[in-house]
């Protein structure tokens, strides 16, 4: 079985980071933070250490409203991960919205 736990380091460099615009390499994934304006990001994180090794996740933050939205990922249990590193990071109201429910079910 998989183990995701490095998605909750990867959250946290995320909301960390001084620009929104950014990449960086954890635990052999390549990331991928994008945005145009300040209180949102988007990212993508990558299966290896650059884009060409597939997609495991790609979901973003709205900072203001306190929302994620998780957009895709390659299962359930990554979209489990995301959305509970978020909790983590945010113990308040957190928003979720979360288009891979019933994916893994087809």
């Amino acid at each position: 079985m998989k183990k995701y736990n490095y998605i909750r380091r990867i959250v946290g460099k995320a909301i960390n980071l001084p620009t929104n615009n950014d990449q960086f390499t954890l635990y052999n994934h390549f990331v991928e933070i994008q945005s145009g304006m300040r209180g949102f990001f988007a990212a993508t994180v990558y299966a290896g250490t650059d884009r060409y090794s597939g997609e495991v996740a790609t979901f973003s933050f709205d900072y203001w409203r306190t929302h994620l939205y998780v957009e895709s990922t390659e299962n359930a249990k990554v979209s489990e991960a995301i959305i509970n590193a978020f909790r983590f990071y945010y113990p308040g109201p957190l928003s979720v919205s979360d288009d891979t429910v019933g994916e893994d079910e087809e």
